[in-house]
């Protein structure tokens, strides 16, 4: 086909995505030994002196404050060790920790999603785990497999998974009982779906407002869909775009005819979805736990509750992030840090039930199926999701792919300014040299 603009340049590329910045910061600084680490031998448990570690992550809303409270919690179980938190937007937390890592002045862990830490392995900016998991005696087995093999790149381990957070179905109570329908009952399939949204197009009410200016949270829904139509964003070594298949397109119609009909609102973002939803103005809201649990039980009055998506397609799916942590790359690794940090590890992935109250589900099968856990309604409804759960692929620069080509051609498509195959065929194409791009890229950081 006939791509509608040329490909973009490799520096626009670079330009645009929230690494950006730390990948220059890397080629700034001359070239510095990124190889493999080989971590020194530590005690499994600090005892020594005090000390404090330092602790960089994007928790800036409400979750910053549950951290916060986890890590008094840790200082208490062990005062000889203090863990210092510096949270900062996401995208300066990606931007900034390469560049201290070659500065010499990394954080001590970090926490991060999951779709960034491939990117970050190829850096060299973060170290393999497959040594610190065994220490602190963390397997497989208890863990959600789709999660625990997240931090997996080439087959070495890279991250410790906190928590999974699947894209999930909120539904408003009273806008579903003025309609005539069950609020207990939420659809949860295609047919009950669209049956629910004519009932209440017939009052007047769209039902599930699309945030067809807000590309992300539109491009993780059209993730989903694609995925339970059978489809997959990209081919098993993502060198190749496949999302404009058969799946991709009729979940982008999918997506496309809800506006068409009437059941979204035209040109709106998210924010404007979520205003509805807190106002009794529409019914549905697909989204992540971790936001939207807590923001929504702060609304006095709201009556809402939450299950795992809609099996829109044949197959049950839904995009999915994870909070991961990672060790930083030191210039030298100090023996009692490390090992204080393995216990900092050790003992918040057996204590993961206080970071539940965030909005997340907890990675951990045994804090997941606690008595404590089932008491959180909304956090257990959303783990029905868990074998359903999908990740993009282990890749570096996916992230930077499904941002700044993928989603804006999903939004483009929702805005009426293109055609479904034809807006995912350029999509997929311009995807190509990106890929391509970063395949070299990373393939030179590694070497």
């Amino acid at each position: 086909m006939t791509l509608l603009h040329p490909p973009p340049s490799r520096r626009a590329f670079l330009g645009l995505g929230a690494g950006a910045l730390g990948a220059a910061a890397l080629g700034a600084c001359g070239a510095p030994d990124l190889s493999a680490v080989d971590l020194p031998e530590v005690q499994d448990v600090y005892d020594g002196p005090p000390l404090t570690l330092t602790f960089w992550n994007g928790l800036t809303g409400g979750d910053g404050g549950i951290m916060r409270d986890l890590l008094l919690e840790f200082g208490q179980a062990h005062p000889n060790i203090t863990v210092q938190m510096f949270a900062m937007p996401w995208s300066s937390f990606y931007q900034k920790f390469p560049a201290a890592v070659v500065s010499g002045l990394a954080p001590d862990l970090g926490l991060m999603q999951n779709f960034h830490v491939a990117t970050n392995a190829a850096r060299g900016v973060i170290v393999s785990l497959d040594e610190v998991a065994d220490r602190i005696g963390l397997t497989e087995d208890q863990f959600a497999t789709t999660v625990w093999r997240s931090g997996i790149v080439d087959d070495a381990r890279y991250s410790i998974p906190l928590d999974v957070w699947p894209d999930s179905l909120f539904y408003n109570k009273r806008v579903l009982a003025d309609a005539g329908l069950d609020p207990e009952e939420p659809p949860r399939d295609r047919a009950s779906y669209e049956a629910a949204l004519e009932t209440l197009a017939a009052q007047g009410i769209a039902g599930h407002w699309l945030p067809a200016v807000d590309p992300q949270g539109v491009g993780r829904g059209f993730d989903s869909l694609q995925w339970q139509m059978g489809g997959e964003l990209y081919d098993e070594a993502g060198s190749r775009a496949l999302f404009n298949g058969p799946a991709g397109v009729e979940a982008l119609t999918w997506q496309l005819d809800l506006i068409r009909a009437g059941h979204s609102k035209q040109n709106v973002n998210g924010g404007d979805a979520n205003v509805a939803f807190k106002n009794d103005l529409n019914a549905f809201l697909w989204g992540g736990p971790g936001a939207l649990i807590n923001d929504l039980s702060s609304v006095e009055d709201l009556d809402w509750g939450v299950v795992p998506l809609p099996r829109i397609g044949d197959r049950p799916a839904s995009f999915s992030g994870s909070h991961q942590f990672v060790i930083m790359r030191q210039r030298t690794f100090d023996p009692d840090r490390l090992a204080a940090t393995y216990t900092f590890l050790s003992w918040i992935s057996a204590n993961s039930i206080g970071w539940a109250g965030a909005g997340p589900v907890p990675a951990r099968r045994d804090v997941v199926e606690s008595a404590e856990f089932a008491e959180l309604q909304a956090q257990s409804a959303v783990a029905e999701a868990l074998p359903d759960v999908r990740f993009y692929p282990l890749v570096p620069g996916i992230f930077e792919v499904q941002s700044t080509i993928l989603y804006p051609a999903i939004s483009d498509v929702l805005l009426g300014h293109a055609d479904p195959q034809e807006a995912l065929d350029e999509a997929a194409a311009r995807a190509a040299y990106l890929l391509e791009e970063n395949r070299q890229k990373y393939a030179e950081a590694r070497s």
